[in-house]
This record gives C-alpha cells, sequence and structure tokens, in this order.
C-alpha cells in the first residue's frame, strides 16, 4: 500500500502526518524528539514496519504547528487527541517513543476514549539526573547552532557505541542541518520533557501496555521503566547490550507492541 501524507488543522495548530497500512485497527506512532522533520522518512518507517502493515492502518504524527505556548506535554497531548478526534480515530492502538511515550501517557489520562493500549520504548515518567543534564546541553548546542556537534553528543547518547561508530557519518546526517525554525522546535520540545511529570492513570483505571527498554539507556534507567509499568499495571521488558535507541537497533523489540496490540487491539 502507499504512503498517504497529509495534515489536519486543530486549534490554532497544524498537525502534519503520514499514514500507511492495509488493516483497519489504527495504530498512532508518536516519535521521539529530533532535530528535523519526520516527514520526509515515511518510506524507511513504512519499511521498518512491514510486519505491521497487514493488522493496522498505520499514522504517523509530526508535532503540531506552530507548538503550542508555553509549550508542555500535556499541551502537545491535548493537540494529538484533536488531531485524531478530526481524522475519527478511536481505540486506538498507540506506539510511543521516548518524548512520544509522554505524550502517551498524557494522551492515556486526558483521552481514555481515544486510547485501546500503549507500547512504550525507551521512556518514563520523568527525566532527571545526568540526562536532564545532558538533553540541557544539547537544547544549549542547539540554540548556539552548534548543530554538528548536538548530532554528535544526541548520537552518542541514544545508540550503543558499536552501533554509533558503524553508522557514525549517517547519524550526523540524519541529526544535523535542520532549518532554524526545526531548531527551535527542538528547544521547545527539551524544555517541555524536562518539565513533564508523569500522572500515570485515573484511579481505577486499567489500558493494557508493555514497556521496552534497554539496559544501557542513559536516559531513562531500568528503574524508570519499572516505575512507569508499575504506574501502567503491566511489566517491564529489559533488553540486556541496548541502550535508549534499542527500538531501532533491535528489530526484535517493537514485536512486543505487535504482540500486545493483535491481543488487546483486534489487529
Amino acid at each position: 500500500m502507499n504512503i498517504k501524507t497529509s495534515c489536519v488543522t486543530t486549534h490554532g495548530s497544524t498537525v502534519n502526518y503520514f499514514c500507511f497500512g492495509s488493516g483497519k485497527t489504527p495504530m498512532v506512532m508518536l516519535p521521539g524528539i529530533s532535530t528535523k522533520d519526520l516527514m520526509p522518512l515515511a518510506s524507511a518507517v513504512k519499511a521498518a514496519f512491514a510486519e505491521f502493515e497487514e493488522f493496522f492502518e498505520i499514522y504517523v504524527f509530526e508535532r503540531p504547528d506552530p507548538l503550542p505556548s508555553g509549550c508542555t506535554i500535556a499541551s502537545i497531548a491535548e493537540a494529538t487527541g484533536q488531531a485524531m478526534d478530526e481524522l475519527g480515530l478511536r481505540d486506538a492502538c498507540i506506539y510511543g517513543v521516548s518524548t512520544g511515550g509522554m505524550i502517551a501517557q498524557e494522551l492515556a489520562f486526558q483521552r481514555r476514549d481515544l486510547v485501546k493500549c500503549i507500547a512504550f520504548f525507551s521512556t518514563g515518567l520523568n527525566v532527571t539526573g545526568e540526562a536532564a543534564k545532558a538533553l540541557k546541553g544539547s537544547a544549549e548546542l542547539a540554540a548556539k547552532g552548534e548543530t554538528k556537534e548536538l548530532a554528535k553528543q544526541f548520537g552518542q547518547l541514544v545508540y550503543t557505541p558499536d552501533f554509533y561508530e558503524k553508522y557514525e557519518q549517517a547519524i550526523i546526517d540524519a541529526f544535523s542541518g535542520g532549518t532554524a525554525k526545526e531548531t527551535d522546535r527542538f528547544i521547545q520540545l527539551s524544555s517541555a520533557v524536562l518539565g513533564f511529570e508523569g500522572k500515570g492513570l485515573p484511579e481505577g483505571v486499567y489500558i493494557p501496555s508493555v514497556v521496552v527498554c534497554g539496559r544501557e539507556d542513559r536516559i531513562f534507567s531500568t528503574t524508570q521503566a519499572q516505575e512507569l509499568a508499575q504506574a501502567f499495571g503491566s511489566e517491564p521488558v529489559i533488553y540486556d547490550g541496548y541502550g535508549h535507541a534499542v527500538y531501532d537497533e533491535l528489530a526484535q523489540a517493537k514485536l512486543n507492541a505487535l504482540e500486545l496490540f493483535r491481543k488487546h487491539c483486534g489487529g
């Protein structure tokens, strides 16, 4: 099936998205923070999720443009919910990666009607300690326009050393060279991530979920993965020898989402 690219207009913002897959069950992907727009990556994302296509209609959302004033994870989740309303998406399988996992948490808290189940990847209830310091440093590099150094540091933070060494130039090319608008968005999103404190779910509410992480994650520790899993009534799946980008480096990792979605979402 071909990739459809389009957008929806919410309250004062436009949300770009691309969509693929031949299934009837909606699956919404909420990616992590990025220094560039996601739309040019549509073909690569489609190829990476070939195993999902026959079961789901997959939507990949960009962040709202412009970002909400005083941007927070909660305001991005609200805009995401409005975009889903415009598209008529209900009871969706949510695939949240890193910052996208934070947005998924808040979306579940705000709009239980939109969420059937959630696969969390490399995320947590908040960012603390050395990880917070590193993210602040990345935002400072972005503000100075030092995008190549930002790309290098960010790549080293999220990928395992062997993977980074093997694909160093491709990673640097992927993260650097963004426009001034994209760089400003990265800075605003970094601030939103640093200010996020997850609430879990309202008392008495249960949403089937899985929390996937790498044991060597330098942003969200295994302890944070366990805390998130506890908040959502699930168990973490922890992969030894992988870091934050376990979702990119290990193809098997995303199969945890496929299993959850097919069990609970009718895919």
